[in-house]
């Protein structure tokens, strides 16, 4: 089974820099431009998906049903599932990082989801994708930046830092997990070279680590 990751376009709220969590910011005209694009680079792939499933807020649903359009994939049958939300981020919603550094200088946001809640929902989330589509080979997971990083971290055996360049994840990239007899590898979208390539981290033939 080979999961393949996708972060919504851009937004306004991207643009300016404001932290954007469980506000419902539709895409911008660049954001459906990146999806177009970002769709266009897996019809290239020649994948054909099983499953779409998106997180239900407005910039990922509306990623999802561009990228589905390129894909030959009928948009109702679209699964939103609410545990690929984006984090809450709480009081910090709608703020700069200046604005955020000023007010909470220790980043801890009044009313936020914790990162260990966070990471037990995105492992949850990757389990219950698992279980319910045992007979899928490619499904397509539309969200936001945090739960899918999130859930990389749910699935590999250690901790990955924020600053791993194999795992950041910008407006459209793309990810895939492949799932194989309870084991996971992890691959990168290489523009260069048009293919996925084997990322170097901690996750790669690790075995799944499950939050529950």
């Amino acid at each position: 089974m080979d999961l393949y990751l996708l972060r919504h376009g851009e937004t306004d709220w991207n643009k300016a820099g404001l932290l954007q969590g469980h506000t419902d910011i539709p895409l911008n005209e660049n954001g459906r431009k990146q999806m177009r694009e970002t769709a266009r680079k897996l019809g290239d792939l020649g994948v054909k998906m099983d499953v779409i499933l998106s997180s239900p807020l407005h910039r990922a649903r509306e990623s999802a049903e561009i990228a589905a359009g390129r894909l030959g994939y009928p948009i109702e049958d679209i699964i939103l599932e609410p545990m690929l939300t984006e984090r809450g981020f709480g009081a910090g919603e709608g703020l700069t990082m200046a604005e955020r550094e000023l007010k909470f200088p220790n980043h801890d946001y009044p009313g936020m989801e914790c990162q260990t809640e966070l990471i037990r929902r995105a492992g949850e989330a990757f389990a219950k994708i698992v279980d319910t589509c045992p007979d899928a080979e490619n499904i397509l997971l539309v969200a936001h930046g945090a739960v899918l990083f999130a859930l990389l971290e749910a699935v590999s055996a250690e901790r990955i830092v924020d600053e791993d360049t194999a795992a950041a994840l910008t407006q459209g990239s793309i990810y895939r997990i492949r799932y194989t007899d309870g084991r996971t590898g992890f691959a990168k979208y290489d523009e260069d070279s048009a293919m996925f390539l084997e990322a170097d981290t901690a996750m790669v033939a690790r075995s799944v680590r499950i939050y529950m």
